[in-house]
């Protein structure tokens, strides 16, 4: 997987910008908010990613922030949204939005975007409230969660820890782990006492 782009801005669509990397033109779709942030062409930019891989094609997605990034895949999880309807939602509410909307169980709100009906909204709900409530209780405790800190909970998990006895555990690896997932579980297991 692609995780992020990071090179000149080459050109700017409706929907999507090309990003120049060693030579290369990257074609990324983006939500329409991330536009309104882009520097001018011939300037840096960053972008995090995901490479989505079809029968019939690779498209690559871009995001100003990791949070939007979560928010995409969380929605492809979805049965019923793919990637256009996705980047829909996150065009049209953000990320905060959207989560509120989730979590207040809004499913009016998310039927405003364009691919959501009622039953797919209703279906969002069901399958992501309880994870974005998770991750809550992790944003909280952690401050932000890196993808490391964020596999090096999940797999801690799997090892059988306590949820809260691993984000704690997670906290007190310092900042010095926090962007190695393995540095970051032996660490958090040291922390642990295991």
């Amino acid at each position: 997987m692609i995780a992020h782009v990071n090179g000149t801005l080459a050109d700017v669509f409706k929907d999507a910008v090309i990003v120049e990397v060693g030579g290369i033109g990257l074609h990324v779709q983006v939500p329409t908010n991330v536009l309104s942030h882009l520097p001018s062409p011939g300037q840096k930019v960053r972008l995090y990613t995901h490479l989505a891989v079809r029968e019939d094609g690779m498209e690559l997605f871009g995001f100003r922030e990791e949070t939007d990034r979560v928010a995409f895949l969380q929605l492809l999880a979805v049965g019923g949204i793919g990637p256009k309807t996705a980047l829909a939602a996150i065009s049209q509410l953000g990320t905060g939005r959207l989560w509120s909307a989730i979590l207040q169980e809004d499913a009016a709100l998310l039927s405003t975007v364009p691919g959501i009906g009622k039953k797919i909204a209703q279906r969002v709900i069901v399958e992501l409230k309880d994870r974005i409530q998770k991750q809550h209780l992790v944003e909280t405790e952690l401050g932000t969660v890196t993808s490391a800190s964020g596999e090096a909970l999940a797999a801690l998990v799997a090892l059988g820890c306590n949820e809260r006895e691993a984000v704690e555990a997670i906290r007190l690896a310092g900042p010095q782990a926090q962007d190695d997932t393995a540095e970051l579980v032996r660490a958090a297991l040291r922390n642990l006492g295991k």
